[in-house]
Parts: structure tokens; C-alpha cells; sequence
């Protein structure tokens, strides 16, 4: 290893990076951090770690947006769903339609609607997609709470309130997929590069202050410490600056 001390020079900018690869290369400077160190240079260590945590929580973001449901998709999920509800609904219609002195049940029919639709119907359909589903939501947590599945099962048939909860799992995702991507949006991955770029130059900067000229065991620590940014940039040059890194390809030049 060279007794040279580090230039200080060439740590006055943060490499062109990647989210992906700033974030690898915070975690590989904080761990070369030295383990005895001033507390400017302990916080400066902490503080490229905090980028990286930052970084790494909106990168997550990002990914999970990348399997969100299309606007098409959403409008069939939706379709579903409200015919689900419909058909349910007609089902109890047309039974409580009949004479209740010959059909026990017809009454009850005409119970069921009033309790899961109330005077309002399926107004509900017409409302966002987050408020559908939650207001679909509480309709089938109070068929379970007050165990009005047996009866809609006799009534409807099995099959209408079955199809219902089938295409209301399928909207809850829909709708997720919906919040993520809107989260996503507010997503700037590149703000966050040049977040972990600025703490990468600060320590960098305090690494080298730190170097006292004539103790070759405090040019040795800091050499060692700025390595994985050395290294960085080494395979950066033999790469060539044309070639993106895989992953994403928010890739700037951290200011």
C-alpha cells in the first residue's frame, strides 16, 4: 500500500452512480470506516449509512410499482367486481320477489338486501376504487360477524356469494397495485443519489483531513477507508463511461 497520503482532490466529487450501485457503495465505506476514529468522522460514516437506508427504502418502492395493475387491468378487476355484487343482489331481489306465504324464505331475502345494501344499493360502485373496495370490505366482514352466510348460501346459492369474495380478493390487490404506483410517482430516485453522493464527499473530505503525513499508520487507515470509493471508480473507468450498470438506469452525477 502507498505511504502517499490520499489527495484530497479527488474526493471533492461523488462518482456517477446508479441508486443500486450508490447504495452498495455506502455500505462498502461505512464498513471500512475505522473502527477507532474522531466522533466529525464516526457521524459522517453514520450519515452515508442513513442515504443508503433512505435510498434502499425508496428503491423498494420503486420495485414493487414495477408489478403494478394497468389501467386496463383495473377496469376489468372492477367490471368484475361489480358484477359480483349484481348478480348477488338480483339473486335476493328476485327471491324476495316471490309470495311470501308460499316461500318462507322470501322474506328473508328481501331482509338480506336491506342489511347488506341498505337504501343505497350499489351506489357504492360508483366510487373510487379504494372506497369500493372498502365499503365491499365491510359488507362481507358483516355477513361474517353476524353469520348471514348460511342463509344468503340457501337463498342466493352458494355460488353468487362465493363469486363475490373471489373477485373482491382479486380487487384488494387491484387496489394495492393502485396505491403503490401512486406512492411510486412521488419516488425520485435520483434525489436520492445525489443524497448518498453529498454524504459520500463529506466523509471522503473528513477521511482525508484526518491523515496526519508523518504516521504511515494514519495514511494506511485512511487509504484503507476510501478503498471501496477507489475501487468504484477503477472498475467505473475499465467499464467505459458509455456502459450503464444493470438495474436502474436513474444514473447521475451526484451534485
Amino acid at each position: 500500500m502507498s505511504l502517499d497520503p490520499p489527495d484530497p482532490t479527488l474526493y471533492v466529487r461523488a462518482p456517477i452512480m446508479t441508486a443500486e450501485a450508490g447504495i452498495a457503495l455506502c455500505r462498502a465505506l461505512f464498513a471500512a470506516c475505522p473502527k477507532v476514529a474522531t466522533a466529525a468522522l464516526m457521524k459522517s460514516a453514520a450519515k452515508i449509512n442513513t442515504a443508503a437506508d433512505k435510498a434502499q427504502s425508496a428503491l423498494a418502492i420503486r420495485q414493487k410499482a414495477l408489478g403494478k395493475v394497468s389501467d386496463d387491468d383495473a377496469r376489468l378487476v372492477d367490471q368484475g367486481g361489480d358484477s359480483s355484487w349484481g348478480a348477488l343482489r338480483m339473486r335476493l331481489l328476485a327471491y324476495a320477489d316471490l309470495p311470501a306465504a308460499k316461500y318462507q324464505d322470501a322474506k328473508r331475502a328481501a331482509e338480506l338486501v336491506t342489511i347488506l345494501f341498505g337504501p343505497d344499493g350499489l351506489s357504492f360502485l360508483r366510487e373510487s376504487y379504494p372506497v369500493q373496495w372498502s365499503t365491499a370490505d365491510t359488507i362481507l366482514k358483516r355477513i361474517d360477524e353476524e353469520e348471514l352466510e348460511k342463509d344468503i348460501d340457501r337463498i342466493a346459492g352458494k355460488v353468487f356469494l362465493d363469486n363475490v369474495r373471489a373477485q373482491h380478493e382479486q380487487y384488494g390487490a387491484m387496489v394495492q397495485g393502485i396505491l403503490l404506483r401512486e406512492q411510486a410517482e412521488g419516488v425520485n430516485l435520483a434525489d436520492h443519489v445525489r443524497a448518498m453522493g453529498r454524504a459520500i464527499v463529506e466523509y471522503a473530505t473528513k477521511v482525508c483531513a484526518s491523515v496526519d503525513e508523518e504516521d504511515e499508520s494514519s495514511i494506511a487507515a485512511a487509504r484503507s477507508a476510501l478503498r471501496p470509493l477507489d475501487a468504484f471508480r477503477e472498475a467505473a473507468a475499465r467499464r467505459g463511461s458509455n456502459v450503464q450498470p444493470p438495474g436502474n438506469t436513474e444514473s447521475v452525477q451526484p451534485g
